[in-house]
């Protein structure tokens, strides 16, 4: 998330920002299966990148 609307340096939300391995987790345990989540960076170091995270749905 960022300080200062969509621009600036990037904050920590924990109830939203969570880990890519957290997202992998929550996924497989509710029955996804070829799960990946990851970070894409920004193009600025010290901004919010964006989590991309894509997995099968249980049939």
């Amino acid at each position: 998330m960022y300080g200062d609307r969509f621009t600036g340096r990037q904050v920590w939300i924990y109830r939203w920002a969570y880990e890519p391995a957290a997202w992998t987790d929550l996924l497989q345990h509710h029955g996804f299966t070829d799960v990946h989540a990851r970070v894409h960076p920004a193009p600025l170091p010290d901004h919010v990148g964006t989590l991309i995270a894509e997995a099968r749905a249980p049939r």
